[in-house]
């Protein structure tokens, strides 16, 4: 109930009695808020936030946004992990918005937290900013705060993640916190919030992807929390799985046809695909579509969420060499695919299938017309050191491998070839099973990301060449030697063979010819305290 209600159904002498226990100071104070809420428009639907965003804003919810949304009345502490895309960071906007437009200016706090500010800027605060404008909400949004009249009411920010002081100094009497991509919170600062929970009228909500890559995380605990009301969204519970009837989209630009807000959350198709890529017992799948915390996901060689990072990682990737890494379809089946790290950038450049893969000269054709372009970019940027071409030589790779060298010679390319057999002896046989346990674990370094976050590869890769990355597992054999998941078992257990993934890997991997030399060695530029494979 409105503070303003509040006092107009108290009788005169509980009015009289609140007047004249408070200071002249307190009376003004209190005469301000009165006079605010009074003349805010919004302030009708304090107690009601699916009026304000159905009735208010004129937007469209479905059941499980509803419940969200309505549980914030009577629960502190909200804990939502989700699927892939069921509207959270929308309704999350919506949330903020009611927040601090139906309490009066000066009395009421929202804050939102998310792991990077890329993210806080790019997708909460993407949200909260449209809504804004489009509902000419009173005040100013600028990139990450809101004011009204000269008020700041909300703001987001990333926390470093082992700063306790991060959550300090956050009060106000009405404090609405949302964790953004709760998942990747770590224990220090979700210590801090905890201790911000104090206050009488303080709600803390999480949203987020059950983490693909760790168990027991603080976004994990604090779901199996009995503090926590705790609403799990499946993509199996949402509109376009449940049939569920929905209203139309009022947030989209006018230029494009109206429809139907179903259209924006995960759909049926998407399900299809990730299940086939990843595998319906995959960590990610158990995440991403059934919103659930994975187990097992200790032995990934390399887990999905390092992936995700590399593709968003916006850090300054030095090097200006070219290397190339070749992975040919075995017998023509599979996929043939040709991957090139640019410095630190790895894309994948070529990738075919079928009757096409099934002719060595045919297939050497495509790599030499990669090679030639990558010599061109040597050539041009004034590099003297001959493109590095790791090719696969197991199958088909072999009769590769020979004509490339053959035209190698001819052509007087400044270019490489080193045939890579991942089935024979590795540079360090004490601590991996062959060549390919160690490509895998040399990637393994590389994309792991340091103590801060950071990480020295950047992924310009499609989600198949995501999904096959982090789809082998790792144990250790009998000699106690790493051995990574073969193709055969991966394929038994439903997930596709991992062309793609060991393209990027071998134009990452350096197969040294003696043993005394690293996989992973010191950088010949840029800072010294970094490691690569070049």
């Amino acid at each position: 109930m409105r503070l303003v209600d509040q006092l107009l159904n108290a009788s005169p002498q509980e009015r009289l009695q609140i007047y004249t226990s408070l200071s002249a100071e307190d009376r003004a104070a209190l005469g301000a808020v009165l006079d605010a809420e009074v003349n805010n428009p919004w302030s009708r639907f304090e107690g009601d936030p699916v009026a304000f965003i159905e009735e208010g804003l004129g937007e469209s919810l479905w059941s499980k946004q509803r419940e969200i949304a309505r549980s914030l009345l009577t629960h502190k502490r909200v804990a939502v992990p989700a699927s892939h895309a069921p509207g959270k960071s929308h309704l999350s906007a919506r949330l903020v918005a009611w927040w601090v437009t139906v309490h009066a200016p000066g009395t009421a706090m929202a804050v939102t937290i998310a792991p990077t500010h890329r993210q806080v800027r790019n997708i909460l605060w993407h949200h909260i900013r449209k809504c804004a404008v489009q509902a000419h909400l009173p005040g100013e949004v600028l990139t990450t705060t809101w004011k009204i009249h000269g008020d700041v009411v909300s703001y987001g920010f990333s926390p470093s993640p082992y700063d306790e002081a991060a959550a300090q100094g956050i009060h106000s009497p009405n404090l609405l916190i949302v964790v953004d991509e709760a998942g990747g919170i770590g224990e220090v600062v979700g210590q801090a919030l905890e201790a911000l929970m104090t206050g009488g009228n303080t709600r803390l909500l999480l949203l987020g992807n059950p983490p693909t890559d760790k168990e027991d995380s603080w976004f994990e605990r604090c779901c199996n929390s009995p503090l926590f009301h705790v609403i799990p969204i499946g993509a199996y519970d949402t509109p376009n799985f449940t049939g569920e009837k929905v209203g139309q989209c009022r947030t989209c630009p006018p230029t494009i046809e109206p429809h139907l807000v179903s259209k924006h959350l995960v759909d049926q198709q998407w399900v299809q695909d990730v299940v086939a890529e990843f595998g319906d017992d995959s960590p990610f799948v158990e995440a991403r579509v059934h919103a659930r915390f994975p187990r097992a996901v200790a032995n990934k060689v390399i887990p999905f969420a390092w992936c995700e990072k590399a593709v968003e990682n916006e850090e300054p990737l030095e090097g200006v060499r070219l290397r190339l890494g070749v992975d040919v379809a075995a017998d023509g089946g599979d996929e043939f695919v040709i991957a090139k790290a640019d410095g630190y950038r790895v894309s994948i450049e070529h990738r075919s299938s079928g009757h096409a893969n099934q002719n060595a000269v045919d297939v050497a054709s495509v790599v030499a017309t990669h090679i030639e372009a990558a010599c061109a970019e040597h050539a041009k940027r004034g590099v003297a050191d001959a493109v590095v071409v790791n090719l696969d030589t197991i199958g088909l790779g072999w009769g590769v491998v020979s004509v490339l060298q053959k035209w190698a010679d001819e052509r007087r390319w400044a270019a490489k070839i080193v045939p890579v057999n991942v089935s024979e002896r590795p540079n360090d046989p004490d601590k991996f099973r062959n060549q390919r346990a160690e490509m895998w674990w040399n990637g393994r370094m590389l994309l792991q990301p340091d103590p801060q976050g950071r990480q020295q590869v950047r992924l310009d890769v499609d989600r198949a060449a995501m999904a096959q990355l982090s789809g082998p597992t790792f144990k250790s054999d009998s000699a106690g030697r790493i051995q990574i998941e073969s193709k055969m078992e991966m394929k038994r257990r439903g997930v596709t063979s991992p062309d793609r993934a060991e393209a990027v890997l071998l134009a990452l991997y350096e197969p040294s010819k003696t043993r005394d030399i690293p996989t992973v060695a010191p950088l010949s530029f840029g800072q010294s305290n970094q490691w690569s494979v070049f």
